[in-house]
């Protein structure tokens, strides 16, 4: 992978969630990133530290402040994991910002978002783990933004400028195509709308062995070949949702995820197991990519930096193998 960060300095405050995420997306592509850490027993294990160094010193002794300083002056960024008011009374940050504290489920229910995920007719709203706030509205946009300013530097003088990157309003943004089309309510708010969850050709089926099938085939030509391979007469599916569903509940029930997996392999039907997160390393399409890596320490698979970057080079040098 081409490292298209080289050379820019990082430092990263310990944190958890966004932060060191964003940090590692920054390490994974080229960037020299110095965490650092507390000089204290009860640190939080850290396990987004992929390619990062670190360094243990307590922000409230004056001679290790004075060396986060130092480490501030010679680097790009500064990744800041506390609340607005915290660094200003450490004497690292004299930006005054606006105040919001919580956690990621705050965020998302601040967002209009937690009923369109839950489904407008869910029993309550739910939240999707702490993934949506902190990851993708937090680290990610935050790794966009830092991008964004060290590619505006080049071209400012060398001026520097301060990120203020809500969680919420990375959030909000993320989620342009829902607030856009909210409106459409055959997409949202029927009973059987496609983003639902209740949508009989936009959810998932629990098979024989208790697992389950992702069902995406909103396209005419998508599901009419899922109806033809599971053997549905799909002339008139949607007349009658709730008979359609049920129809395929029972289908779905008479084989195994894997057995589904392999009648589905190849073919144009948008159907595809829904895989536990201890076996995704060993799913046939992530092999071949090398998409995650085996973490022997944690006996976790970890994903591998992405988007990957494919120079012409490079094309043209696998199309020719290829020949």
């Amino acid at each position: 992978m081409q490292k298209l960060l080289n050379g820019v300095k990082v430092v990263e405050l310990v944190g958890l969630a966004p932060v060191p995420y964003c940090g590692l997306v920054l390490s994974d592509f080229g960037a020299d990133v110095t965490l650092v850490q507390k000089k204290s027993s009860e640190v939080v294990e850290q396990r987004l530290t992929r390619g990062k160094s670190s360094i243990a010193l307590d922000l409230r002794d004056k001679n290790d402040l004075k060396k986060v300083k130092e480490l501030c002056l010679t680097s790009d960024v500064l990744l800041d994991p506390h609340r607005p008011g915290v660094l200003e009374k450490m004497g690292l940050d004299p930006i005054d910002l606006l105040e919001e504290a919580g956690h990621d489920i705050n965020y998302v229910a601040l967002s209009g978002m937690m009923p369109t995920i839950s489904g407008k007719h869910a029993e309550r709203p739910w939240p999707p783990v702490n993934l949506l706030a902190d990851f993708a509205g937090g680290g990610l946009t935050a790794a966009f933004g830092i991008v964004s300013a060290l590619l505006a530097r080049s071209h400012n003088g060398g001026k520097g400028c301060v990120i203020d990157c809500s969680m919420v309003e990375g959030l909000a943004y993320l989620s342009s195509f829902v607030t856009n089309y909210y409106n459409m309510s055959h997409l949202w708010t029927d009973p059987y709308a496609a983003f639902s969850g209740n949508c009989p050709i936009y959810r998932t089926y629990k098979t024989k062995d208790g697992k389950f099938m992702a069902v995406g085939a909103l396209e005419p030509k998508f599901h009419q070949k899922m109806f033809e391979i599971l053997g549905i007469d799909g002339s008139d599916a949607f007349g009658d949702p709730e008979k359609l569903t049920k129809d395929m509940e029972q289908k779905f029930e008479e084989r195994t995820r894997d057995e589904w997996t392999q009648v589905f392999l190849g073919q144009d039907a948008c159907v595809t197991p829904v895989l536990e997160i201890d076996e995704v390393g060993s799913f046939g399409h992530h092999k071949d990519r090398g998409t995650f890596e085996k973490n022997e320490e944690y006996g976790q698979w970890i994903a591998k930096p992405a988007p990957r970057m494919l120079y012409l080079p490079e094309l043209v040098a696998q199309r020719k193998s290829k020949i």
